[in-house]
This record gives C-alpha cells, sequence and structure tokens, in this order.
C-alpha cells in the first residue's frame, strides 16, 4: 500500500495535487494555535493546565498509553516535515486527556508504533481537529486505519457554527481561552525543542477534551450527533490515504482538456513521476511539477531529443530520465485504444446552469434549517453534476449526496422535490433557518 502525507504546518509544503486542499485546509484550521506567554489559567475543568511531559523513553510512553486508555478519550495531534523526502519525517506527536498533556518524540530513538495500535483501538475515544492529515501514519505504521475517530473541527459544522473552522476559533467559541500567535514554521527536527515550540505543540491539544464535550452537548442524542460521529468516521477511510498513480493524474489543472490518447500518456508519466521520485527520495512535484508533465502529455516525445523543447524539464531530469520518459511515452501510445482514460468535462447551458444553481441554494437551505453548514454536505460542482444526471432520466446513486448520511440530510429531500413528490418550506424563527 503506497502512502504519501501531504505537509502542511510547521514547514510542509505540498506533496501532490490530490492532497493539496486537505492540507491547506488542515493550515488554515490550525492557524495561531499556540497559547501567548501571558500567565495560563484553567479555563475549562476538562483541560490541563499542566506543562507537557515529553516522553522520550519507552517506559514513559507504556505509562502514557496506559494512562490515556483508562480516561477512554484523548485527543492527539502530529508534527511533521516533509517537504525533503517522498515520505514525511514524524518529529513528533502531542497527546491530551482532561487531566494531562504529553509531547511524545519519535527522534529520541523511541518506536511509537504501540502509540498507534492505540489510536487504532476503537475501544477509545480520539478527537483530533482537522485531523485527516494526523490519521495517515496510523495506515503506514499498522496497515490498518484508525478508530473511533470525533473531529471537532467537522462536528462544529454539525453544531450550527462555521466549517471549517480554525483552531483558534473553536477553542474561543467552545471553550472561552483564547489562543496566541501561533507558529508558521518551525523546525521541528532539531533538538532540543525550544520552550515555545512545547508550548506551541501543547495547545494544539491542551483545549480539545473541554471543546469536544461542550460540542457533543450541542448535539445532543439525535441525528446530528450521529451524523457527526460517522462524518469523522469517513478520516479513516483508506482511499483518501493510498496514493494511487493511477488515478492521480485527473487531478492535474488542464488534464481533462486533453484527448484520450494524451490522457494516456499523462497517466504513465505520473506513474513514471512517483517511481522516480521514490528513487530519488524526494516529494513527487519536487522532481517534476505537473505543469511539465502535462507539457510532455500535450506534445509527446519521440525521442530523447525531443526533451530539449519541453519548457522548465530540469537538465538532470532529462540527462538521468530522458530514456525512462521516452519509454513511459511510447508505451502509452501503444496501449489499446479501448484502454485509453476518457475524461471530459459536462459543460451546462446556461439555462442547466441556472437551474443547478437553484437546486445547490435549495441544499444549502436543507442544510442550515438542520443547523448543518452547507459547506460539510455538497458543493455547488457537486450538485450541477447530480441535476446532470437527474436530467438524464437515470438516478444519481453514485453522488456523495445519496450516500451515508448526507441521503438523510438532503439527497433524498432534494430527490423527492425533483420527483415533485414534495416541496421545501423554510421560514425564519428565533434568529434561525428552519424548513
Amino acid at each position: 500500500m503506497n502512502l504519501r502525507r501531504n505537509p502542511e504546518r510547521g514547514g510542509r509544503t505540498a506533496r501532490s495535487p490530490k492532497f493539496q486542499h486537505r492540507a491547506d485546509s488542515h493550515e488554515q484550521a490550525h492557524s495561531q494555535p499556540s497559547l501567548s506567554d501571558q500567565t495560563r489559567h484553567q479555563a475549562h475543568p476538562l483541560a490541563s493546565a499542566d506543562r507537557p511531559q515529553l516522553i522520550t523513553r519507552a517506559d514513559e510512553l507504556a505509562e502514557l498509553i496506559q494512562s490515556l486508555k483508562s480516561a477512554g478519550s484523548f485527543a492527539y495531534d502530529s508534527e511533521f516535515i516533509g517537504e525533503l523526502t517522498y515520505l514525511p519525517r514524524l518529529c513528533l506527536i502531542q497527546a491530551a486527556s482532561a487531566t494531562r498533556i504529553a509531547l511524545i518524540d519519535p527522534l529520541a530513538d523511541l518506536d511509537v508504533r504501540p502509540f498507534w495500535e492505540l489510536v487504532a483501538d476503537p475501544s477509545i475515544e480520539k478527537i483530533v481537529h482537522a485531523g485527516l492529515q494526523d490519521v495517515e501514519p496510523v495506515f503506514r505504521a499498522l496497515g490498518k486505519p484508525p478508530a473511533n475517530l470525533f473531529d471537532t473541527q467537522i462536528a462544529a459544522g454539525f453544531a450550527g457554527v462555521g466549517y471549517p473552522l480554525s483552531l483558534s476559533k473553536l477553542v474561543m467559541t467552545f471553550v472561552g481561552a483564547r489562543l496566541g500567535k501561533g507558529l508558521t514554521f518551525s523546525h521541528w527536527d532539531h533538538r532540543p525543542l525550544t520552550d515555545h515550540q512545547l508550548r506551541y505543540a501543547a495547545d494544539d491539544v491542551r483545549y480539545l477534551p473541554a471543546a469536544r464535550h461542550e460540542i457533543g452537548k450541542r448535539l445532543g442524542d439525535g441525528d446530528r450527533a450521529r451524523w457527526a460521529k460517522e462524518e469523522s468516521a469517513g478520516l479513516a477511510d483508506p482511499s483518501l490515504h493510498v496514493f494511487d498513480p493511477q488515478t492521480q493524474w485527473i487531478k492535474f489543472r488542464g488534464a481533462s482538456a486533453l484527448p484520450p490518447l494524451n490522457q494516456a500518456i499523462l497517466r504513465q508519466l505520473t506513474v513514471w513521476r512517483d517511481a522516480a521520485a521514490q528513487t530519488e527520495d524526494v516529494p513527487p512535484r519536487t522532481l517534476l511539477r505537473d505543469e511539465i508533465l502535462l507539457d510532455m502529455a500535450r506534445w509527446p516525445v519521440e525521442s530523447e531529443q525531443d526533451l530539449s523543447r519541453i519548457k522548465g524539464l530540469p537538465r538532470p531530469i532529462e540527462s538521468k530520465y530522458g530514456a525512462q520518459i521516452v519509454e513511459a511515452t511510447k508505451h502509452a501510445k501503444a496501449s489499446p485504444p479501448e484502454h485509453w482514460p476518457n475524461l471530459t468535462v459536462n459543460e451546462p447551458s446556461p439555462e442547466e446552469k441556472f437551474r443547478a444553481d437553484c437546486l445547490f441554494i435549495a441544499a444549502q437551505g436543507l442544510a442550515a434549517g438542520q443547523g448543518i453548514d452547507p459547506a460539510l454536505i455538497t458543493s455547488r460542482q457537486e450538485i450541477g453534476e447530480f441535476y446532470r444526471i437527474f436530467t438524464t432520466g437515470q438516478i444519481p446513486e453514485n453522488s456523495r449526496i445519496l450516500r451515508g448520511w448526507r441521503r438523510q440530510a438532503v439527497g433524498q429531500p432534494l430527490l423527492d422535490v425533483l420527483h415533485g413528490k414534495s416541496h421545501i418550506t423554510f421560514h425564519w424563527k428565533d434568529g434561525k433557518l428552519q424548513i
């Protein structure tokens, strides 16, 4: 299983377009997360005011794991350096229960696999914030997913609070604690860690148990609480963490405009780039930018001499991998046409776009009327494709809004309206949109 994690904060840079949006969201979610140097007070009974314990020995880690198990629920986060290597380097793991905070140092010759085993234990709840990036190490270390996740950013979106919400805003909203300016870049692989780094890392998790408690009270025991857990569990979907170069090319801007044969070439070049990046131990986009792959797919090379006309192609790459690039191109061109991809963009007419936009407004109203941020449920593009398929006489069963909790919340009501079986009425009451 080929796993890659997109670095986001602390000097992490993009590893592939597939993960770029998620990484950006995670970086924004954790913006300004470090407590200022003011005298700290316990803002909530479930937020520990203690200084973090630095875990560097196996016996300390074993004791911490037992403590977290006894608590039954804990928060965690992680710090990586990922701009230099194919796979990111884990530099720090933060963990917090209501009574203690610990910073686990993987660079202290410490085997952290027992901690990932704990994250995969379904009997213990793990609290994260914008945690998609923080669950991937479990797959890489254990070959299995984490379990029993509660993402405070996701859950807040079900609790009548905007999504996505930064950690600082979430803590202020639900706990009443103000977080000061944090670190936008840090050498997490340098030792010893500074006091400021330690405070920053600890404050990433300090208030999460308290926030989880307060969000849970607002959600109650109804559908929204169940949906929040279901959506949080989706963070552990293996398809979100397994890098597939066979499909990665689809995310490239401009890929859909290529003819099928050129799409086949782009796909094969993407497979080649990933293998070369592993050999060089660098992120694929550091080895060669997406735009260069697109150019080589748009104007296929016939020989190594043709590579000189590819704008931006680094000469060391041309020299070392030129023969492989030509071979990958020829391999794609020799494949049977029925094996070529055919990614197309369906451009709606002005009338279809208007109707799809109206449907999107209805979807937003359905979400807001239930106290859910619409961004958690769907997008304008997704609703547009949903409507396009419906107009062909088919039911868009593969649409995301017809799967899981989204179907109950929005998908089925929209289908009923489109089939003329029901209508939607909105009204404003007590400062809230209701349906």
